[in-house]
Formats: structure tokens, sequence, C-alpha cells
């Protein structure tokens, strides 16, 4: 594919993190500076020995062409042009978004606050593409690495700042720092470096924003699908729905009590292993937020979220990096109910999107720029009922893959009722929708559609 199209989607990253490079602060509230005092040697160190372990063990364990790099492939790498990766989607998806996380994470955990982590993991990608593959640098890589794994490493790191307690002793200890190093590699091993990891101290300030964590299982009670230009065989409709069926759920802040980039997220990771793994992480993040009114029972707000989408099921995936504008108000009644509206709308900045008619070694998607729009309406009671509409609608446009727009829809109407203290039951109507057009190839459309009981439980 022609280097104007890679290298435009490359500048469009960067504009959009120096656009907001000004206006955002991300430092964890309550805390001007992290534990470590600010170093660059260790966390160029901590990437680089990342990146060799990786690559060691994809040549020695696994075996993969890829692998066996030389100063002849490193050469060929720093010489050549960009080119798209045509791994699979879920290396590509999810995969190198964790692995940036890793190299974010090295910095973060090592006095330097977002964006310049960011770098880190920006330079922490273009080393692994250089220099431990024989394949050509890609630039959907680079771009979901670094954006995907930034905004991946911050939360990863607020959610294991919530997990640790340096007051505690003992079993918790253990367990608290043992859970860290499973979910944060980097983090464990700063700690551990550091002396941290046994060090007996006063709780941070940092744990005062609120942290909610639910997990949910869930049952198809109905279910279809209609396709056209699709075909399904005998697959069992089950089997294709994007949906998962054990979901854990985790909100940090609150978005109209926020003040820093991050002080608010929502991250949604969802797993089902009936015939076929289907594997769902959806996450926002506020980057920057302004109060437009407030009173007494209403608050109206804008600001600038950035998304990470990953969809993965046997008959259809999706995946974005995205960064957008979103209006959201919150109204509350006499009688403690909650009305809350949030309407977003911007860019993709990278997307993909399974195809019928690109297949190239593992790859079988689109890759490309877009838009997309969500918004999600709801009306609650706490620890009483709640009622939520949730929409989502990404536009994809092929850069690299079968020319056309790849058109899909998500979303769900969910009726929650509490019951005894953390327990609550439920029932949602959850539906998918795509659409592809084509220039080169007959267009596709797929609607699938469910109702699924669920059971959910509130750790925290």
């Amino acid at each position: 594919m022609r280097n104007k199209g890679k290298y435009l989607i490359l500048f469009t990253a960067f504009l959009c993190i120096e656009l907001i490079s000004g206006t955002v602060d991300c430092d964890i509230s309550g805390s001007d500076k992290l534990a470590n005092e600010k170093n660059y040697f260790i966390p160029s160190a901590q990437i680089l020995m990342a990146n060799s372990l990786i690559a060691l063990s994809n040549n020695y364990i696994f075996d993969q062409d890829y692998s066996k790099i030389s100063f002849k492939s490193i050469e060929k790498n720093l010489k050549g042009e960009w080119e798209w990766d045509a791994d699979n989607f879920e290396v590509n998806q999810i995969g190198h978004p964790f692995q940036g996380s890793v190299y974010f994470s090295a910095a973060r955990n090592n006095g330097h606050s977002y964006l310049p982590s960011g770098a880190f993991t920006a330079a922490g990608s273009l080393q692994w593409e250089y220099f431990m593959e024989t394949e050509k640098p890609a630039v959907n890589d680079f771009v979901t690495t670094t954006m995907g794994g930034s905004m991946l490493g911050e939360m990863i790191n607020r959610i294991s700042y919530k997990i640790l307690d340096d007051s505690a002793r003992g079993a918790e200890r253990l367990v608290r720092e043992s859970s860290v190093f499973i979910i944060n590699p980097s983090m464990g091993v700063n700690r551990i470096i550091n002396g941290q990891i046994t060090r007996v101290s006063q709780r941070n300030k940092y744990y005062n924003i609120p942290f909610k964590m639910q997990i949910s299982t869930s049952k198809n009670i109905i279910d279809r699908i209609i396709s056209e230009n699709l075909d399904m065989g005998n697959v069992d409709s089950i089997s294709t729905g994007p949906f998962a069926n054990y979901n854990l759920r985790i909100v940090y802040g609150d978005p109209y009590t926020a003040e820093r980039c991050f002080d608010y997220f929502l991250l949604f990771t969802g797993f089902s292993f009936d015939e076929d793994i289907i594997g769902n992480v959806s996450a926002r993040a506020l980057l920057w937020k302004r109060n437009v009114n407030i009173t007494e029972k209403a608050h109206n707000a804008i600001g600038i979220f950035q998304n990470f989408d990953y969809i993965s099921s046997p008959e259809y995936s999706v995946g974005a990096n995205s960064l957008g504008f979103e209006f959201m108000a919150r109204t509350k009644s006499k009688r403690n109910w909650f009305l809350s509206s949030e309407y977003q709308a911007g860019l993709i900045i990278m997307g993909a999107a399974t195809t019928e008619y690109y297949v190239d070694i593992e790859r079988d998607y689109n890759l490309g720029p877009g838009a997309y729009l969500k918004i999600i309406m709801s009306l609650s009671k706490p620890d009483f009922a709640e009622l939520t509409l949730n929409l989502n609608r990404f536009w994809i446009r092929t850069v690299s893959g079968a020319d056309g727009i790849e058109s899909i829809g998500l979303g769900s109407i969910e009726m929650k009722k509490s019951i005894y203290k953390n327990f609550s039951i439920g029932v949602s109507y959850n539906f998918y929708d795509r659409e592809g057009y084509y220039n080169d190839h007959p267009d596709v459309s797929m609607f699938y559609n469910e109702i699924k009981a669920i059971a959910y439980y509130k750790l925290i």
C-alpha cells in the first residue's frame, strides 16, 4: 500500500497527542509525583530487557521465523519502507497494546508522567519494529502499541495502586504484591528493585479516588443471526455473537468530579469459553474536562476522551484506538434517582475489522482510520435498580485490505435490580450489526441479537 497512507496515519496520531499535550494533567490526584525519583536509564534498560526476553522466547521456545534476527535483518529494516503487519487479529489488536503497557509502566514507575511515559512506549515499539523482528516495521503495530499501550498502561498502573497497601503485612501483603506483579510486571520489578515490596509505611493519598469492581455471568435465553452474502454454514449462533458470558467491570473515579487526566476511566473485559473463545476489552478514559453548568440537581460538562476497543469472536472482530469529544449531563431527582446521558464522537486513529475478502498469511481483517459514535444513557437509584442504554457505531475506511468501508454497530439495553447486599440480577437485550461496503467485492451484512439473563456481584 502507498506510503502516503501509512505516514498520514502516523502524522495524525502524533498530531492528536500534540494537541492534547498542553492541556492534560495526568499526575495521580493527591500526589504530585510517583514514589520513585525520575530516572531515564532504568526504564530504558527494562524496555530493552522486556523486548529481548520476548524475542528470545519467540525464537527458542516458539520457533517463529520472524524472530530469527541478524545484522542483515536489522540493516534491511532500517533502510526499508514501513508496511502493514500480517499477524493475526489477537496479536496485533491486544498483544501489542499489552506489550506497550509494559513499556509504559517501566517509565511511569520511574518518575515520569503520562506523556513522557508515552514517549518511552513509542521508543520501545520502534526498537521492537526495527531490531527484534525480521519483518519490516509496521505502521499499525506502532500505532496500536503506542496509543493502546499508553492507555492500558496508565489504567493498569492506577488499578495496581488501588490493590497495593504499603501498610499491610503478612499474607495480605503477599497476596496484594503478587497480584500486582501478575497484572503489572514492570511495577512489580521496580518495587523489588527499590525495596518497596517489603517496606511498611502509610497508605498513599491517591487511594481516595472512588473505585468500583463488579463481576457478572450471563446465559443466553434467545438469540438469532441474520446475514447476507455470508456463508454461515451450520454454525451455532450462540458461538457467533460478540458478547461474552463472563465479565469484569471496573469504574475508576467519577467523570463529573474528576479534575485530572485519567482520574476517571471505565474498563470492561469479558470472556466466553463455550465452543470458541470470545474476548472483549473496552475502555474509555477522561483526558480533559470542563464544567458547563453545575446546580444543586444538575451537572453538565464537556470533555476529551481516549478509547480502546477490542472485540474478538469466531465470526467477526473489530478493534479501534480512538480520540473523541463528549458532552455529558447528569440530573438528580428528589427521590435520589439519577438520569445520566453521555454523547461522544471522534476519530479512529487505527481501526481493524474482519473481512471475507482479504487474507495475508494470518491476517483476515482490514486496517485503516475512521470515525465513531458512542451514546450511554442510564436511569439509576444507588443500591436499588438501574436501566442502561449503550450504543456504539464504528466506521473504518480501508487503507490496507479489501478496499471499502466497514460500518459496525454494538448496542445493549440492560435492566439491573439489587437483590441482597452485593448481589444483583438483570436481563439485557444485545445486538450487533455489520455492513461492509466494498469497491471490488459484493457488499455483506450481518445482524445478531440476543437476550441474556445476568447475575452480578460487586467486589468493591
